[in-house]
């Protein structure tokens, strides 16, 4: 029974950019003790995902903008609903 090795995205990445930037494939192969299939795959990978990178990084950073916003609204509604139950009580 063969055992698969589980590569880090971080590697993967380093790995397919060295393919992209024309070092030979084989020579990436033998020095990290990789298939060739491997290589290719994560160079495609990278060429058709690439732009999406950079794209996921400001949609995450909405996404965070707008959650964080949104608590603070919801912050303000039960501030803004204790106050007006206060003023009731207190007959201001």
């Amino acid at each position: 029974m063969t055992l698969r090795k589980k590569h880090s995205p971080a590697f993967k990445f380093k790995i397919a950019l060295e393919a992209l930037q024309g070092r030979a494939i084989v020579d990436i192969c033998r020095e990290h003790h990789l298939a060739p299939s491997l290589v290719h795959k994560w160079k495609d990978i990278l060429k058709k995902s690439g732009a999406q990178i950079f794209g996921e990084a400001q949609s995450r950073g909405e996404q965070s903008f707008q959650s964080e916003r949104d608590k603070l609204y919801r912050h303000i509604g039960e501030l803004s609903t204790e106050l007006g139950f206060l003023k009731k009580v207190l007959g201001e």
